[in-house]
């Protein structure tokens, strides 16, 4: 009888660790945890849009590269032929610090799925490796694209994807960061943080 309630007090123990370890934090491509709140709040929409019946869906961030998580983040998806994106704001600095704002807009088209399926950028398994400098707080991008039963998960820096323009994997990043333009949002709606947006 002892004996099982220790094993019983170790495995709340031990439950109650892994529950404070992992308290505001998300996994990222596998087991990877992150505490980024562009993160947290980027795959709490995929998995609301997820409930829905959305099924092809990329999520991105984009942790700027300085010390401290700075950076945004988007979700993208496709729902009855048209796609929309959730542009998620980023604010860390003169004293204020998490989400700033979601931003819901209407793409003018759905060339970035285009352009993932039609490279098979599904099937590349390794980043670029060419890097002509190094940096000690380089950028990071995270990508997740998932379709139908499919997860694609990768995360690259900054430098491989600046040195690297020739790369499929490097030329879709660049196509989801805000350095691209030829992405035009044709309406869109602000959505304060902490929000939720009313389904019709």
């Amino acid at each position: 009888m002892k004996k099982r309630l220790n094993i019983s007090l170790w495995t709340l123990v031990l439950c109650l660790l892994t529950a404070i370890q992992t308290f505001g934090q998300v996994s990222i491509c596998g087991d990877r945890q992150s505490s980024h709140p562009v993160d947290i709040r980027a795959l709490y929409l995929r998995d609301s849009l997820r409930q829905t019946g959305i099924d092809t869906i990329i999520v991105y961030r984009h942790w700027l590269g300085t010390n401290g998580f700075n950076g945004y983040g988007k979700v993208i998806w496709l729902d009855k032929g048209q796609c929309f994106q959730y542009k998620i704001e980023f604010e860390n600095s003169g004293g204020n610090y998490g989400i700033k704002q979601v931003n819901l807009s209407k793409l003018k088209s759905d060339s970035l799925f285009i352009f993932f399926f039609d490279n098979h950028i599904d099937t590349i398994t390794t980043n670029p490796t060419k890097q002509s400098v190094q940096m000690s707080h380089d950028a990071e991008h995270f990508v997740e694209v998932s379709y139908k039963d499919k997860s694609y998960c990768f995360l690259i820096s900054g430098l491989l994807v600046q040195f690297n323009s020739d790369n499929l994997r490097a030329k879709f990043v660049s196509l989801l960061s805000d350095e691209n333009d030829s992405i035009i949002r044709i309406d869109g709606e602000r959505i304060p943080s902490g929000t939720k947006r009313k389904r019709n």
